[in-house]
């Protein structure tokens, strides 16, 4: 099949075509995106459009004589995709035409495709050559300006916290052992509280500096030490000591909070549940208040319903817990319960 079958409207699309055809299975949405392009390209004659629209007849595909001659077409082009255009597929698809028909505008509908779905180049960067340009002014262009625009007034803070990290405890290596690595996390996080960077957040009264923003800006650096420690790091201090400080009462605060930041008190953040993810108005866990007594009674009332994905879990002494509260025959809706789990033993209560 050679492309003087193919006038230079029809060009344009055989990459297109090609891609959506690659993986053997023509969706609805390919479908209808691309049927509703072709109905709305003026280029395209009567004959076009229906030439293009019977390739969309999952009933019928295209033979792999057809996919092969599209494939021919596109390689001896000599076109390579270029992935850095604003409209890749767009910009290599009028390119592949032109070389056969000459200077062919740029396709509004063709663009449409490729933005209403949402087609990538990685998606299909394996079935073309592919162009790498350096871009001649990358060298204009300091890594080290760079990361001191990004980050800005918090550069002190962000440095400080870089050169915490070049101690030997942050040294990373292998850890075959996963209770020895489990446990070496837990000395980085706390010897990350030591230098007060667990209490960051919380106000100057329980141990911080009051200070969210730098906060989240050494946490986004701490990925660099481990991805585990930024992990336990954010469950100690973010969700298990942040559910005490925006959530708790002063009486909380005042009890808990301080040793939350100092990693003497070690907790968990128990919201997600096995039947009902992170639909946190959806959990069935409840918190009912005994008046005579003065107690919660936290229950789990069926199998799906109990507590999943708690970091942090093993080495906790204490968990918040988000149920649903009841009180007086009442649903007051969903609450954080601060429920102990172990002594100080670190036995389990």
């Amino acid at each position: 099949m050679t492309t003087e079958i193919y006038t230079a409207s029809v060009l344009q699309y055989i990459p297109v075509f090609y891609i959506i055809w690659s993986d053997d299975l023509l969706s609805a949405s390919e479908i209808n995106v691309a049927e509703n392009a072709i109905s709305e390209d003026s280029s395209l004659t009567l004959a076009d459009k229906k030439l293009l629209k019977s390739w969309l007849d999952v009933n019928n595909p295209p033979k792999d004589s057809v996919l092969k001659s599209w494939k021919q077409l596109i390689t001896n082009s000599g076109v390579k995709l270029v992935e850095h255009n604003t409209y890749p597929l767009t910009a290599f698809s009028e390119k592949v035409a032109t070389h056969y028909q000459g200077e062919i505008p740029f396709n509004e509908c063709i663009k449409n495709i490729e933005v209403n779905l949402g087609i990538q180049p990685n998606h299909y960067n394996h079935l073309f050559d592919v162009q790498i340009d350096l871009d001649p002014k990358s060298a204009q262009y300091s890594a080290k300006q760079i990361d001191s625009i990004l980050k800005g007034e918090h550069a002190q803070t962000i440095d400080q916290f870089r050169s915490t990290l070049n101690d030997p405890i942050f040294s990373w290596q292998i850890r075959r052992n996963k209770e020895d690595f489990r446990q070496h996390v837990l000395e980085q996080v706390k010897f990350l509280a030591q230098k007060g960077y667990g209490a960051m957040a919380y106000s100057e009264d329980y141990g911080g500096t009051d200070n969210m923003e730098g906060y989240a800006h050494i946490f986004e650096n701490m990925i660099w030490a481990d991805g585990s420690l930024a992990i336990k790091f954010g469950v100690q201090f973010g969700l298990f000591g942040g559910s005490i400080q925006k959530l708790g009462t002063k009486k909380h605060h005042n009890t808990y909070l301080a040793n939350a930041g100092k990693a003497s008190l070690l907790g968990c953040f128990a919201m997600t549940e096995t039947g009902h993810g992170s639909n946190v108005r959806g959990i069935k866990t409840t918190a009912t208040y005994n008046k005579e007594k003065d107690t919660i009674v936290i229950h789990t009332p069926g199998r799906n319903d109990n507590k999943e994905y708690i970091g942090n879990a093993l080495h906790s002494q204490m968990a918040s817990v988000f149920a649903q509260l009841i009180v007086n025959g009442k649903n007051e809706g969903v609450h954080a319960i601060l429920v102990p789990l172990r002594n100080n033993a670190h036995e389990l209560l």
